[in-house]
């Protein structure tokens, strides 16, 4: 992360914990940083909506690109993934070369509270659970206005990130249902899960971008994945990769949402 002033020490500790769980993660196949990888699959093919050829786009937080790549598979634009784990752009490299690519794909280090590039350089900016990541609510704002300043005017930012919103909404279906609550962040899995309340992400926006485009929801695969799913299976806990989430996944793909849940969204926000 860049230096920021008033970063504390627990700060600094919580990133550096961030480091060594995505450091360990680094070459745990594809879906290493998104064990839903259904879900992935529906993030994947959202975002390419907004994409097309000839563009210069920047992705933050690339993780061990896999994202990426499938968007250069599919897109002639030039790419850049960055993110702030040494081990993981190397992982994105190594799998590189098991995609046939139309884009060309440039994986590198870098912090997204502190972007290495010229004012208005990219067409588009994407995060895809990115931000929260970042511990504290003021380096997400310092990373939505980096993320303004190397976007274009007229360009978009393709924010697909935590929803506090969303996940209360789908808490709330599963409490009818006698289910425990998903909490916001959890020690052994997410507790680093800063997600995003709305209405204030949405209000600090503003100052950045020009206007806020749409939002899309994925309502459709949290209720069948996070509801449905484990009353199926219960008293068992459910799987990733049980059949039903591929199934969530492809209505999902038609059907996107449902009551607005889920505890991510993407914000399409433009320059």
């Amino acid at each position: 992360m860049g230096e920021v002033d008033y970063m504390d020490d627990e700060i600094r500790k919580t990133i550096s914990e961030i480091q060594e769980y995505y450091k360990k993660r680094a070459n745990d196949g594809k879906y290493a940083t998104s064990p839903d990888f259904n879900l992935r699959e529906v993030e994947i093919h959202y975002l390419s909506q907004w994409l097309n050829d000839g563009k210069k786009i920047l992705d933050v937080g690339c993780g061990n690109g896999y994202s990426t790549l499938s968007h250069a598979a599919r897109f002639n634009s030039c790419f850049v993934g960055i993110d702030f784990v040494p081990e993981i752009i190397q992982s994105a490299n190594e799998l590189k070369n098991q995609f046939k690519l139309l884009g060309s794909v440039d994986f590198k280090n870098g912090d997204v509270t502190d972007l290495r590039f010229e004012n208005e350089s990219f067409d588009i900016v994407i995060s895809e659970r990115c931000l929260l990541n970042l511990p504290a609510k003021d380096l997400q704002w310092t990373a939505i206005k980096e993320i303004s300043r190397v976007l274009k005017k007229g360009g978009h930012y393709l924010m697909l990130e935590g929803s506090l919103q969303g996940l209360h909404k789908m808490n709330d279906i599963r409490e009818k249902f006698d289910l425990e609550p998903i909490p916001e962040a959890e020690k052994s899995y997410n507790w680093f899960s800063n997600k995003f309340d709305e209405d204030e992400m949405l209000s600090y926006s503003k100052q950045h971008f020009s206007s806020l485009e749409t939002i899309q929801r994925f309502g459709m695969y949290f209720f069948i994945s996070r509801v449905i799913h484990p009353l199926l299976v219960s008293p068992d806990q459910p799987k990733y990769d049980a059949r039903i989430n591929e199934i969530a996944k492809n209505i999902c793909l038609q059907i996107p949402d449902f009551e607005n849940i889920g505890h991510e969204a993407l914000y399409v926000h433009k320059k």
